[in-house]
């Protein structure tokens, strides 16, 4: 019996597949005889109306449920067989890709397997291929399996049309026709059926995206250009972007938040935006940080843009201590842009190191990404020994790095020295002096009720002297002077009323004796009359377009004026006594012509003697004043000191060329040495006076102050006053940077641009910040 049974179960299949066939044959001769008596038209109709009664009776039937209204499955291997797919209609192809490869749930394969050491086997098909492979399709007439993107637009013929049949070899055939290249290319042909103009759509659907995405980073951008706007505003005002507390609720928010607010009042755009509370806000502490590292940025590309332009650089360096005990020095690049001279501001660095190889360098390391080299011509500083020392200086070091770059002492830092003799120990009257004279500021400053009391009697208040020693005190001896006699009346009132404790009253008696004292008011007359042409000169140093001739200038009439002071004094001494300050006589007077001796000798030996500072002395070759005077001779010393400090000068053709410029007295339009390099450039002459050009360069590129960095200095204190002492290095240059620097920002019509550029390329965000073409 057991023998007997495969034979048994044979039959039946065999039986099974005959039934089958003669299936077939019947739908494929009612099919022949349709084909016969109708039109290709009909044929298609016929086909259309069948689709049409399977959706309307809207029965979701599988594939293989057969029924004798619908012999043929439409996505069914023997119904394909019989067609061409590319014939049928649109909606049948749709309708055929919708129902995908036809899966008969009850389809088996048999496949006999002889062996001679064991029994025979059966392998048999299992349904697991369906769901491993979803092109896999069966068809039960052909016992047999197929592929259905070829079997609709045409492939392998054993995947096709006879079938495969061979389940020994099911799984290494089912991966080397999956990596077939019509397979591949029939899939892709079935995916993309009834997508029409796959390309349009797909290039319409992109533009979109585009066009919604830029849409979105113009609002974005233009935001952010609001807020860039916002900081502009408070680094020119030097103030706090931030507070302590930012909170809804708070009671005192930071500027930046309220200046931001208030805009938004004023714009329903912004207000739009600030109110929909995204995911980029823009008012974050780290947005802010961000933005002023951008700014600072661009204009450091602007500076190093300009000085790739330049012929020559020139640094000043200053330092300064500021609120938070720190020690910062300033570096500020001088330089020529279009025949101008400018000044700007490069960092700010903290110093830890206070030595003279750590400042050097601070100094080189700030430098060195500007690639200077030869160009960097000149190095201006204070002066003192740390600093100007000709062996391990300061400036030495850093020569030894920019070989052409020659230490120049600063004027200003010069006049504020000479000055400073006057009350050294060898005057020290006038020590005692000042010091009296610092008793006034401190007493009525450090009391709001001695400055009101002060404000009801006199107009006037009494400064405190500055920390910096630009004008020496000049504003305290004005003021004390012109009141005298209403701070005399202030303090006995203090010293007679009540209310007043015993401290005031006791300083108020002091103070009241000096006014009293006939030798303090000659001083204080004497000073009064000092310090204004101390002023003039000061005011004329400042001026960063000074030059030597300019100085020469401003010192020949500070010593005229001066010397006229002194043969005052004996005046001045008169005319106190003639308002009834009598008083034994006293050596008042020659303290005050010693006074006047030791300023003009001074400043003879440091303005007017130029025998140790050679690049003064080669600026004389271009001081148009002196110009009669070197056509009769001409003068040599001078070029000869211009050729040892710029090795590189061209002896030969720079003496002809000033041979020549002496005797045209027409080009002198100016008394300026810029004025000179104007008109040389207005007449087309800078390649004919080649070699004088390129001194004129140098010596105009040559400070003769460092006022800009002081400037910067006191921009540093105001800045950190307004902002929190713990601000980063940073975030505390690109500050100065809006404050100093205010005008060139403004000028710049791309500025913010290109911060917006910088900023969105920063990172990578959330917020789109770029556009897409």
């Amino acid at each position: 019996m057991d023998a007997n049974a495969p034979m048994s179960w044979m039959m039946i299949v065999v039986k099974k597949e005959e039934e089958e066939e003669e299936k077939k044959e019947e739908m494929v001769w009612k099919e022949v005889k349709l084909s016969e008596t109708v039109s290709k038209e009909e044929v298609l109709c016929h086909h259309d109306q069948l689709l049409d009664e399977m959706c309307t009776a809207n029965v979701e039937k599988r594939p293989e449920e057969e029924t004798e209204e619908f012999p043929l499955i439409i996505n069914g291997v023997d119904y394909l067989s019989t067609v061409q797919f590319d014939t049928l209609p649109l909606q049948q192809k749709l309708e055929i890709k919708r129902l995908g490869p036809h899966k008969p749930e009850d389809f088996t394969i048999f496949q006999e397997e002889k062996c001679k050491k064991r029994k025979d086997s059966t392998r048999s098909f299992k349904q697991e291929w369906f769901k491993r492979k979803n092109w896999l399709t069966a068809s039960h007439s052909k016992k047999a399996l197929f592929c259905f993107p070829c079997l609709l637009f045409g492939g392998e013929t054993v995947w096709t049309t006879t079938g495969f049949k061979d389940l020994k070899h099911l799984s290494e055939r089912l991966v080397k026709h999956e990596s077939c290249a019509s397979h591949v290319d029939n899939a892709i042909k079935l995916s993309l059926l009834g997508t029409k103009n796959v390309a349009s759509q797909l290039n319409s659907a992109y533009k979109r995206s585009i066009e919604l995405h830029n849409r979105q980073t113009e609002e974005n951008r233009y935001v952010l250009g609001r807020i860039i706007t916002c900081i502009e505003l408070c680094g020119k005002c030097e103030i706090a972007l931030r507070g302590h507390d930012e909170t809804a609720s708070s009671l005192n928010p930071a500027i930046f938040k309220s200046i931001f607010e208030t805009m938004c009042e004023g714009d329903s755009r912004l207000r739009r935006h600030y109110d929909s509370q995204p995911y980029f806000k823009g008012t974050s502490a780290m947005i802010q940080n961000e933005l002023l590292d951008c700014m600072y940025s661009v204009y450091r590309d602007v500076v190093t843009q300009q000085l790739v332009d330049a012929p020559f650089v020139a640094v000043q360096v200053d330092d300064t201590t500021d609120i938070s005990c720190k020690s910062k020095m300033v570096i500020v690049l001088r330089y020529m842009v279009n025949n101008t001279v400018t000044e700007r501001f490069w960092e700010f660095i903290e110093v830890k190191d206070k030595s003279a190889a750590g400042l050097s360098n601070a100094i080189i390391e700030s430098l060195e990404p500007l690639n200077l080299g030869n160009k960097l011509i000149a190095q201006a500083y204070d002066g003192t020994a740390v600093i100007g020392g000709c062996v391990s200086g300061v400036q030495a070091l850093v020569k030894e790095r920019y070989p052409n770059a020659h230490f120049v002492h600063c004027h200003t830092h010069q006049l504020n020295m000479t000055l400073q003799q006057t009350c050294s120990a060898r005057i020290p009257k006038l020590k005692v002096f000042f010091a009296d004279l610092s008793a006034f500021a401190e007493f009525f400053s450090n009391s709001p009720k001695r400055a009101a009391a002060l404000a009801s009697t006199s107009k006037r208040n009494i400064p405190r002297p500055s920390a910096t020693q630009w004008n020496f005190k000049s504003q305290t001896v004005n003021a004390v002077w012109v009141c005298r006699q209403e701070i005399k009346e202030c303090l006995d009132n203090m010293r007679t009323q009540e209310g007043w404790d015993r401290v005031t009253i006791s300083e108020a008696y002091g103070l009241s004796m000096h006014l009293q004292d006939p030798e303090f008011l000659h001083f204080l007359h004497f000073f009064s009359e000092l310090m204004p042409e101390v002023d003039i000169l000061y005011s004329v140093l400042q001026k960063p377009k000074i030059d030597v001739a300019g100085i020469n200038q401003g010192m020949e009439t500070f010593k005229k004026n001066l010397g006229r002071l002194r043969e005052q004094a004996d005046a001045i001494i008169q005319e106190s006594e003639a308002e009834g300050n009598k008083r034994r006589k006293t050596d008042t007077a020659l303290v005050m012509k010693e006074a006047c001796d030791t300023v003009l000798g001074q400043g003879e030996e440091r303005f007017t003697n130029f025998t140790k500072s050679d690049h003064l002395i080669a600026a004389k070759l271009t001081n148009c004043t002196l110009f009669p005077k070197f056509v009769r001779s001409f003068p040599q010393a001078e070029l000869e000191r211009a050729v040892k400090l710029w090795p590189k000068t061209n002896k030969v053709k720079l003496k002809t060329e000033l041979t020549c410029l002496y005797q045209h007295s027409k080009l002198c339009t100016g008394n300026t040495t810029l004025s000179l390099l104007k008109s040389i450039h207005e007449n087309n002459l800078q390649e004919v006076l080649s070699e004088t050009v390129t001194l004129l360069q140098i010596i105009i590129t040559t400070p003769m102050t460092s006022t800009e960095s002081e400037i910067n200095v006191s921009t540093l204190k105001r800045i950190q006053m307004f902002t929190q002492n713990t601000m980063g290095q940073q975030r505390l240059n690109a500050l100065a940077m809006l404050s100093i620097e205010n005008e060139l920002i403004q000028g710049l019509p791309d500025f913010k641009s290109k911060v917006i550029e910088m900023f969105a390329h920063m990172k990578d965000r959330q917020a789109s910040f770029l556009f897409k073409k």
